[in-house]
């Protein structure tokens, strides 16, 4: 849990310092979040206060944001009874993950109105609740509880407001190393486990994070461990209550080595060491990054598993066109059979009945020892049945030419969305993935937005290839087709060397060269090594690059994103190699 009691310990001091300000501006930017701008003596400050099941917190802000047209319910009686109001006091319940805010003002009569805005950041159970302070009734909420969801505890206006039910757990200032042991063996069997059934606002990271710190293996039994195999865990427990106390805090933000997030805490973690770390000077900016990032990581997820849903969706109707377009063709191969079935009728015309045969058998001019069957309407005279299998030869002559000009529209529609495919998966950009969104909004794969053309606008950023420099020369990949169109016929020069995997979905690199100066070999692999792993063939062997001048690239009229056509192309075969690629990229 990235918001624990220890980080609201660690921020607690931050929100203190907001006593004294008043309320000049409340927003809901979201269903679950409010941010009251505050000032004071200090300046102005944002508070966000999250009760979203996930990402729920309470900590100052320096982010912009813009609440929707119509403000939710909550946001306006917010707006009407605390805007102008002066924060008075900070509590926090001891080791628990709730902030009570109390704000005083003035109601219509002037009358002073104590008002308590209290911060539940619980989990699932999280919520932003206001209460009249003189009655102790519960006035609005950011989420409604009625009886049906929790008998125990319901937030609703008008209800007296009860607090969370306790955690029956020791508090960390008070307790003492006897009650320490006797607590943990009959609490838990691991240590980490037994930690954190008996200490009251540890959260699992900091419950595993105490257990490394100590040296105990996690394996140990607690039940059966004596007070000297559990005497480091004490002393550890000891010295990380003297930090909290004296708020010796080193706000920290932890990385995977990909460069995902991983945990955010107030002081240095021990079971991390090693992996990438960011320091902040307070822990509000700590948070401030984590969440943000959170928050870019998870609409990536959410927009790329979307986009690769519908592309794929796509691509198995094209395929399934393909299929129907293919038997097609191999229907339509009788045609030349019915021209002949046609011409045997007519010519042994005068030699057959007029009508009320079902089948004939003809000898074959070509070869007269084979004999020919050819099925009839009894209905019909042999000048028509010959009529009838001419009408149905130029059909499949038509159809002939129809299904093979769709099938070759579905293998290029197929090979679009092969590479559209591709882009998704490589990127680990949000803006890019938007600009994959848009293109195929633009091709009419996904259904355009309201306010499409203005907010399109708005969010596509600058196509940015990735960069790399070998031996002077400057190597371009295009990780998607719109960077790919933009390398090709926007920045690149008639004298560059563009390549690219030989019909195999990837990227577009170009090697930026001086006017009559071709790029030396060593150059010329690196970028072909590139295009080879920036393509689908990435775990192959042997993949096929092409290289040309960029002068002798086209794009036809009319033609999809990133789709060009070359000559006078020369061919590499590459394996990736994954150490070559690491070294270019170390490099870039």
């Amino acid at each position: 849990m990235a918001f624990d009691s220890i980080a609201l310990t660690a921020v607690k001091s931050e929100l203190e310092a907001l006593v004294g300000s008043r309320v000049a501006r409340i927003q809901q930017p979201a269903q679950q979040e409010i941010v009251l701008t505050m000032r004071g003596p200090q300046g102005s400050n944002r508070l966000l206060i999250s009760a979203h099941p996930e990402r729920a917190r309470v900590h100052l802000t320096t982010a912009s944001y813009t609440g929707p047209t119509h403000p939710p319910g909550f946001c306006m009686y917010l707006r009407r009874h605390l805007e102008g109001s002066r924060l008075t006091h900070v509590n926090r319940p001891e080791s628990e993950r709730i902030v009570r805010f109390q704000f005083t003002s003035h109601d219509q009569l002037g009358d002073e109105e104590p008002l308590v805005l209290i911060a539940e950041t619980m989990g699932r159970h999280s919520n932003i609740i206001v209460v009249d302070q003189k009655q102790n009734l519960i006035l609005a909420a950011i989420k409604p509880i009625t009886a049906d969801i929790s008998r125990y505890r319901q937030i609703l206006p008008g209800q007296p407001y009860k607090s969370p039910p306790p955690q029956n757990k020791l508090l960390l200032p008070s307790i003492n190393e006897l009650q320490f042991y006797s607590e943990l063996r009959r609490r838990g069997r691991r240590p980490a486990e037994a930690l954190l059934a008996t200490i009251a606002g540890l959260s699992p990271l900091w419950a595993k994070e105490l257990v490394t710190r100590s040296g105990l293996q996690d394996i140990l039994s607690v039940k059966s461990a004596s007070q000297t195999e559990l005497a480091p865990l004490w002393r550890e427990l000891t010295a990380f209550s003297y930090s909290l106390a004296k708020a010796q805090f080193n706000p920290v933000v932890y990385l995977q080595p990909e460069g995902r997030l991983l945990a955010v805490a107030p002081m240095i973690l021990t079971r991390y060491t090693g992996l990438p770390v960011k320091s902040f000077s307070t822990m509000s900016a700590a948070l401030d990054y984590y969440f943000q990032a959170k928050e870019i990581e998870v609409r990536f997820k959410s927009l790329q598993q979307s986009l690769l849903t519908k592309v794929r969706r796509h691509l198995e109707r094209v395929q399934k066109k393909f299929s129907l377009h293919e038997e097609a063709i191999q229907g339509a191969k009788k045609a030349d059979c019915y021209r002949k079935f046609g011409e045997l009728l007519l010519a042994y015309a005068h030699n057959m009945k007029n009508a009320g045969l079902k089948e004939i058998m003809l000898t074959d001019w070509n070869n007269p020892n084979q004999q020919v069957l050819i099925r009839l309407d009894p209905a019909l005279t042999p000048v028509q049945n010959a009529q009838r299998y001419f009408a149905r030869y130029q059909k499949a002559k038509k159809t002939l030419v129809a299904a093979k000009r769709q099938k070759r529209r579905d293998l290029a529609e197929s090979a679009y969305l092969e590479s559209v495919l591709l882009a998704i998966r490589n990127t680990d950009e949000l803006t890019e993935l938007e600009e994959i969104k848009i293109e195929l909004m633009d091709q009419g794969y996904i259904r355009k937005e309201v306010e499409s053309r203005h907010q399109q606008r708005k969010i596509v950023p600058d196509s940015k290839p990735l960069s790399f420099v070998v031996e002077g020369y400057t190597i371009l990949v295009g990780k998607n087709n719109r960077q790919n169109d933009y390398l090709a016929f926007r920045l690149a020069q008639n004298h560059d060397i563009w390549l690219h995997t030989q019909n195999i979905p990837g990227a577009h690199v170009l090697i930026r060269c001086s006017k009559n100066k071709l790029p030396p070999t060593n150059v010329l692999l690196a970028a072909a090594h590139l295009a080879a792993y920036y393509s689908r063939a990435r775990t192959s062997s042997n993949v096929p690059v092409d290289y040309t001048k960029r002068r002798y690239l086209k794009k036809p009229q009319g033609s999809r994103p990133g789709f060009v056509t070359y000559t006078q192309q020369e061919t590499l075969y590459i394996t990736p190699d994954l150490n070559i690629i690491r070294a270019l990229k170390d490099n870039p």
